[in-house]
């Protein structure tokens, strides 16, 4: 592999990335949707509404995807668009009853399986799983809260 530059830590988390996608794209399959949805609708479930713009944010999406993604949302009954009565340029995204429902059964289903995947750990090993991953999201490349 000439060229391609590689260290332990980054190829371990590289790794724990994919396999974290390939549980929400297993999870929303199972409900009936894409990996990107599955996504949406337990970021917006985890915090009842969300602006677009923290959305785009929080989903690492630029605006044209943000908005197709949010729109198929909107289509399939999962999720509504709203103006923001304060603040005319901003617009929030809310599930619906039926993007509650499937948001809580992906949602559920991704944090059993990420449970499962850890539960081979003992408890300190757990707590020390935690406190790094905290720590990598702390540091200076994240400290913008992404």
């Amino acid at each position: 592999m000439d060229g391609f530059v590689t260290s332990a830590p980054a190829v371990a988390l590289v790794a724990l990335s994919h396999h974290v996608l390939n549980l929400f794209a297993e999870g929303g399959r199972n409900h009936g949707v894409t990996q990107q949805q599955a996504e949406l609708l337990c970021v917006v479930g985890m915090t009842d509404r969300v602006r677009m713009a923290e959305l785009g944010r929080l989903l690492h999406m630029e605006k044209s995807g943000l908005s197709n993604l949010v729109d198929r949302a909107e289509q399939r009954g999962l999720a509504v668009r709203t103006r923001d009565t304060t603040d005319r340029r901003g617009t929030w995204v809310e599930l619906t009853d039926e993007g509650s429902r499937v948001g809580v059964q992906v949602h559920n289903d991704v944090v059993g399986r990420l449970d499962e995947l850890v539960a081979h750990l003992p408890p300190e090993d757990q707590e020390q799983l935690v406190a790094l991953i905290e720590k990598v999201l702390a540091g200076p490349l994240l400290a913008d809260g992404d």
